[in-house]
């Protein structure tokens, strides 16, 4: 799995769409949520943990919003 930016997986993350999307992983519960609704944006790492991937530029903005707002519990911003 590759990462947007290897030193921060989980963010905060610049996109080519403008957006800047980041992980809390002290919220995130690995629910897995955000890889069904973009899957080209996130994916779990070896921890259960949302990051996010290089291929996060291909999900439209919508979509990556769409994933923030069914986080259960909050993890995900973009703005």
């Amino acid at each position: 799995m590759a990462f947007k930016d290897a030193s921060k997986p989980s963010g905060p993350v610049a996109l080519a769409n403008g957006l800047t999307v980041e992980v809390n992983r002290d919220l995130c519960i690995g629910c897995g949520g955000c890889t069904a609704l973009a899957s080209g944006t996130f994916g779990l790492d070896d921890e259960g943990k949302s990051v996010i991937l290089d291929s996060a530029d291909t999900d439209t903005k919508e979509t990556i919003q769409g994933a923030v707002a069914g986080c259960p519990v909050g993890a995900i911003t973009a703005n």
